[in-house]
């Protein structure tokens, strides 16, 4: 019976890794996407006794049998995308850590690395899900926008250029722990007690700058991803002979009986 769940927590476990895979593929031309990775962990150890426990001898090894394995958690791989050029003034890409900020309808702010922005009804500055960037940012019509790399957002109107006028600065924050920030679906982010507070970026310190004109790619890694997924078949493959094995072993001590 031991092998038997043992076998069973290992499938379970490679097939999490597989859907997990699943989904770092699907997600290859994501912007912004981040990878993810699976982190395991053994299970509790039984303890077996050999010989006679009264005896005082002291063995060099413990006689121990694992029960299995699990899932502790899917770790996300923050490593910065490629940057690519698209040429289109409302698509901005984060050159170093951090996220822009995100106003979502509960009034709980979201994060995200997709800087693939356009502009609502309203001319606010919006995701391409439609979620407004924070600070509202508002660009009047008719006008060209400059977008610096410090997150100033500048407009020269088209029929009577003049010297550029602000109109708003991109937030950008970043956390303590990053890969603590709950994912949410739409490119977007959650913070948690796990990621910490959001802490502002200053983009005059050099570690933080933004580019007008191009967006992240997903960091996703194809090929890396198609290995992962050859290993995690055939370790899904190799634990299911282990149920097949265990499961015929049982069947031999029954018919011993007979």
């Amino acid at each position: 019976m031991r092998a038997l769940y043992a076998a069973a927590t290992g499938l379970s476990a490679q097939q999490t890794r597989i859907d997990n895979i699943a989904n770092n593929l699907a997600n290859v031309s994501t912007t912004g996407f981040k990878k993810s990775r699976e982190v395991f962990e053994d299970l509790v150890y039984q303890e077996m006794t050999v010989g006679d426990p009264s005896e005082q001898v002291r063995r060099p090894n413990q006689v121990q049998v694992g029960t299995g394995t699990r899932v502790v958690s899917v770790a996300r791989d923050f490593t910065p995308g490629s940057i690519q050029y698209t040429g289109d003034e409302l698509n901005v890409a984060i050159s170093g850590d951090g996220f822009f900020v995100v106003e979502s309808q509960d009034g709980i702010p979201r994060y995200t690395r997709d800087g693939h922005f356009t502009l609502n009804s309203d001319g606010e500055l919006v995701t391409a899900s439609g979620h407004q960037v924070s600070p509202g940012i508002q660009i009047p019509e008719g006008t060209t926008i400059t977008i610096a790399e410090d997150g100033t957002v500048s407009v020269i109107y088209t029929e009577d250029p003049t010297d550029p006028v602000v109109v708003g600065t991109i937030e950008m924050v970043d956390f303590a722990n990053p890969g603590g920030l709950q994912a949410v679906g739409s490119n977007m982010y959650l913070g948690t007690p796990e990621s910490g507070e959001p802490i502002p970026m200053d983009p005059n310190d050099g570690t933080v700058s933004l580019q007008q004109g191009f967006l992240e790619a997903s960091n996703v890694d194809v090929a890396e991803e198609l290995v992962a997924m050859i290993v995690a078949q055939r370790a899904f493959e190799l634990t299911s002979k282990v149920m097949e094995a265990a499961d015929e072993t049982m069947q031999t001590v029954t018919n011993l009986k007979r």
